[in-house]
Order: C-alpha cells, then sequence, then structure tokens
C-alpha cells in the first residue's frame, strides 16, 4: 500500500475526498511552472508545510526557491516563479498560491456520523506533496498530525480531522499511538502540575500491572491537570495517545512543544526557521 501513496493521497486519507480537486489544480500549476516559490514565515505549522513540499520537489527534480520572511504580506513576489504561501490567516494580497486551512466533512463510526472538521495547511501540503510523489515525503508523513495538533481546535473540543488523520496512519503502519508512560522522555512542560517522579515510578511498574490497575493509576497522575484550563481532548491526546515512530526518539507532542519553544527564543527567527526545515527534510523529526 506504502507504494501508491505516491500515486494517490486517498488511499491512506480517503476522507480528504473534498480537497482533491483542489490539489490537482494545485499540482498542475506547479509542474507547469518553469520554477516555484514557497514562502514561509517563522511559524512552525507553516515551515512543516514548506518541508512537505520542498521534500517532494527535491525527489522529483522540480526547481524551486525557498524563502522564510518575516511576514507573508510584505513578501514582493516575483512574477517568473510561480509563489506559494502557506498561511493561517485569509487576508494575504500576494499574488500566487495561498494554502489555508479547509473545513471538510468526516463520517466517522460504525454509524458514520458526519462531523466538520478543518484540515489544518500542514494536511493540506503533505497530501499535496504525495501526490507529486518521492521518497522523502513517505518519510515525513507522520508529521503530517502537526498541523491540527498545533492548531488550537484541541483545546476547545474534540477534533475529528486530527483524529481521523491519527487513525489512517496507524492503520497504515506509520506510527504507533502509546501513553505518556510508554514515552521515555515526553515533554512535560505543557503537563504543569504532573508530578515526574511518580510518572517514572509507573514507569517502572507499567507492564508489571494489568490493564485495570494501569488506567487507575494513570488516572490518579492526571487527577490534578484536570482543575487547570487545558482541554480534556488534548489532555486525553497527551496522555493516552502519544504518536511515536520506529525512527523517532521523542513523541510527537514532545517535539512539536520543544521545536515551538526554540522558534521563540530564537534571537534570529529567519534562520533558525532555515535550519529546521533542513532538519525536518533530513530527519523526518522536529529536533
Amino acid at each position: 500500500m506504502i507504494s501508491n501513496l505516491f500515486v494517490e493521497p486517498l488511499v491512506i486519507f480517503p476522507f480528504l475526498s473534498e480537497i482533491y480537486p483542489d490539489l490537482v489544480k494545485i499540482k498542475k500549476s506547479i509542474f507547469s511552472s518553469e520554477s516555484v516559490t514557497l514562502v514561509s514565515e517563522p511559524k512552525l505549522g507553516q515551515l512543516l508545510s514548506l518541508s512537505f513540499l520542498e521534500a517532494s520537489f527535491l525527489d522529483k527534480g522540480i526547481l524551486y526557491h525557498r524563502k522564510v520572511v518575516e511576514n507573508l504580506n510584505d513578501f514582493i513576489s516575483d512574477e517568473k516563479n510561480l509563489c506559494i504561501f502557506f498561511s493561517e490567516e485569509n487576508n494575504l494580497h500576494n499574488s500566487g498560491i495561498s494554502v489555508k486551512p479547509q473545513e471538510i466533512k468526516i463520517n466517522m463510526g460504525e454509524q458514520k456520523t458526519s462531523r466538520v472538521g478543518k484540515l489544518d495547511i500542514v494536511g493540506i501540503s503533505g497530501c499535496l506533496a504525495l501526490m507529486i510523489g518521492g521518497e522523502r515525503v513517505k518519510k515525513l508523513l507522520a508529521l503530517i498530525l502537526a498541523g491540527n495538533w498545533l492548531n488550537s481546535n484541541l483545546d476547545y473540543t474534540y477534533d475529528p480531522v486530527f483524529t481521523s488523520l491519527r487513525d489512517s496512519l496507524k492503520e497504515n503502519g506509520l506510527i504507533s499511538i502509546v501513553s505518556i508512560v510508554d514515552v521515555q522522555e515526553p515533554d512535560l512542560i505543557e503537563l504543569p502540575g504532573i508530578d515526574s517522579v511518580e510518572l517514572n515510578l509507573l514507569r517502572d511498574d507499567w507492564k508489571k500491572i494489568d490493564l485495570v490497575e494501569q488506567s487507575k493509576r494513570l488516572s490518579e497522575l492526571v487527577k490534578p491537570l484536570l482543575t487547570t484550563s487545558m482541554g480534556v481532548a488534548r489532555l486525553e491526546e497527551l496522555i493516552w495517545h502519544r504518536i511515536i515512530t520506529t525512527k523517532w526518539d521523542s513523541d510527537l507532542a514532545s517535539q512539536c512543544s520543544r521545536a515551538q519553544r526554540e522558534l521563540n527564543s530564537s534571537t534570529n527567527k529567519l534562520v533558525s526557521a532555515s535550519r529546521l526545515i533542513d532538519e525536518i527534510i533530513m530527519n523526518a523529526k522536529l529536533n
């Protein structure tokens, strides 16, 4: 199945059929252009989106330029190149193609209940990169979840798009879903109040106790977090549904958290952003 992903992304993400015609148009524009300029601000979601397309361009020999700028609206496009922008906003005035979040409908569960969610720019860019193809894109696929993870939606409610992407990746053997106990060095800054000593003790006992005891002890560990402002949906993902792969030494949430802090604290965000893009493409991880 994996070998087919680069011909037809709907093989792995069939619920994204709504956006497929738009992706076909963008792909045609890319292949009909002499050169493409990929433009991003030093924001993690945009950098990931750019990385997906750059990876596919490298594999397919598509001529391109990478531009990381402070503000997309200040970028002056070169009429000779097709410019692709990655933006969470909808107010860009630049000419070219703007990759933006899109609402989609997903039928979920045995009852095929219809739910509406928003696919982030990383997800859109990842699917477009799949259509273009390349081995580098295959290695990056687990990071397609990062866009919806970084989005604030999980702080307020259940995200059907994130869940569908996650479950599809798992079903195709591209990721594993584990509890926080199964992650050796999780980033705990986003979990204020959790007792790291108790977490380590539970990790030592984890394989010695049954599922009921695991659930009970983990629930006790998490109890202090229930009084914080963290959304229940995000908390559930951070505790029970950590995303890992055989190639990563850290889970997705921890990678996002650390990369976000490094970008925010950098004294030269543009240089740090370009280095991060290189890291993503070369090593298929954020740090």
